[in-house]
């Protein structure tokens, strides 16, 4: 039987209490916050369950608005360590991975296509190459020891993946709202856009029988999908819906990995900041005032380029190009240095990707034997790839926003020197933009991660030496009312 407290407690946080992938370690090394990750745009629904239908939805694959691809692919090689970090607030607004009364099994599956951009995440293809339930050693569902490891679950990359494009596929499947009488079994999953660096660059080949489409690998009726965990005691042993795992044994032949060149979605090396799937990149050099403010106006039009492009998982990368790049433009611009722009070249980052403090990064999940995939040859033993010391990496379990969250501060730049008198630019100068205002940090709802911009364009009288806001426009407001 089970405890009617217990079940109606799950039903409670299971309306506000959700989580998502949101950040991707190769090699304990983060990739930013957002970075590769096919993701829910929608604030408001990112961390939910997917709540059409799971035997036909295409979000069974990655997930809402899985379907489309983003701009960034990130390379690792075979035999690399993923490590998938899952947050209650995709922005860490506030800390936690999943409500602890969510709990469940969890799956990593995989699929090669050809390109991110035009190729199905939904469909077949897929194969499973790890799964976790229950573990009656230490009585902890899948999920739980997610929880455990501050949202960190790792496993390696099979070794035998030849070289090409991957979307890992993580799953987490919940039964808090599941009794004897009433059945909503919760999915969340969500996709990593990989490049392989495998042993061979020969054909992928999987057994019949580990072989899925996604949706149509799970079926509502199926009594994996039915399990009460308010049961006492617990109906042992459990079995995860889906295939078997299978991990490629490899195909074709060859020692070493390939040189294949990544093609499709590598990080340019001119990206001098990064937000998720978002670069910004130098702007043009110039030599002239109207050259310094059409700096400025590009500069402006990227930032906003990236709020609008900006995850659930926040704008951190966005704020730190307004600050460092933009505002040093327009004190530029208005102090008369016409000659730049201001450190030419110099990148930036991606501020979500380390802040100076360590994580215990979880090891790789065992795995079943590699097998063939049919009638392919074994390939010479390659090497395993190394797994560097964690390095510089964010505490994943500190409560303190990383990024996105309330405004935290004054926004005033460094303040125009006294003896800089702002002069009008002259009539020929690039036009006043409309659009690139200042952009408040986003407002987030209590029980979500959603963003919602404001713009604010303020024009004020400035006294040379006071400070000055980060807006294009109002750099040139205020040297009208100066006027």
């Amino acid at each position: 039987m089970y405890t009617p407290s217990l079940f109606l407690l799950g039903l409670v946080t299971a309306a506000n209490a959700h989580t998502t992938f949101s950040r991707l370690w190769i090699n304990d090394v983060s990739q930013g916050s957002g970075t590769c990750i096919r993701m829910d745009p929608n604030g408001m629904t990112g961390t939910g369950p997917i709540r059409t239908s799971l035997e036909s939805s295409p979000e069974m694959a990655c997930g809402r608005d899985g379907q489309e691809s983003v701009a960034f692919t990130c390379p690792a090689p075979a035999g690399a360590k993923l490590t998938f970090e899952y947050r209650e607030y995709a922005d860490l607004s506030q800390p936690g991975a999943l409500d602890a009364q969510h709990k469940g099994p969890a799956a990593f599956y995989v699929k090669q296509v050809t390109n991110m951009k035009s190729d199905s995440a939904a469909g077949d293809g897929w194969f499973k190459i790890w799964e976790e339930g229950y573990d009656s050693a230490t009585g902890l569902w899948a999920t739980e020891k997610m929880m455990h490891n501050n949202g960190l679950m790792s496993f390696n990359v099979p070794e035998g993946l030849p070289t090409g494009y991957y979307l890992f596929r993580s799953e987490l499947l919940t039964f808090q709202n599941v009794t004897n009488n009433y059945v909503d079994p919760q999915f969340y999953v969500g996709c990593a856009q990989i490049f392989v660096q495998g042993s061979s660059s020969g054909p992928l080949t999987i057994p019949a029988d580990k072989k899925v489409s996604i949706p149509g690998h799970v079926q509502l009726d199926q009594k994996e999908l039915h399990f009460n965990i308010y049961d006492q005691p617990l109906k042992l042993p459990y079995n995860t819906p889906g295939p078997k795992p299978f991990i490629p044994a490899g195909s074709g032949s060859g020692s070493g990995q390939t040189k294949v060149a990544q093609t499709q979605g590598a990080i340019p090396n001119t990206c001098l900041a990064k937000n998720a799937n978002w670069c910004g990149f130098e702007v043009p050099s110039y030599t002239t005032q109207d050259g310094c403010w059409a700096a400025s106006k590009n500069c402006f039009e990227q930032q906003e380029a990236c709020y609008k492009a900006a995850p659930p998982t926040g704008h951190a990368g966005c704020d730190m190009w307004n600050k460092e790049k933009c505002e040093p433009l327009v004190v530029a611009c208005n102090g008369g240095q016409w000659t730049g722009p201001p450190n030419k070249g110099v990148k930036l980052g991606d501020p979500t990707a380390q802040n100076g403090e360590i994580v215990n990064i979880p090891d790789a999940a065992p795995g079943p034997a590699p097998e063939d995939g049919g009638d392919a040859e074994k390939p010479a033993p390659s090497p395993t790839a190394g797994t560097p010391d964690v390095v510089n990496a964010p505490a994943v379990s500190s409560p303190t926003p990383v990024e996105g969250g309330a405004e935290s501060g004054g926004n005033d730049a460094a303040p125009l020197p006294s003896s800089v008198f702002l002069s009008l630019p002259p009539a020929n100068a690039p036009a006043i933009p409309t659009t690139f205002s200042f952009v408040a940090k986003p407002s987030l709802t209590p029980d979500c991660t959603g963003r919602k911009i404001v713009k604010v364009v303020k024009v004020v009288k400035v006294v040379p030496g006071a400070g000055v806001r980060s807006s294009y426009k109002q750099r040139r407001g205020q040297q009208e009312s100066h006027q």
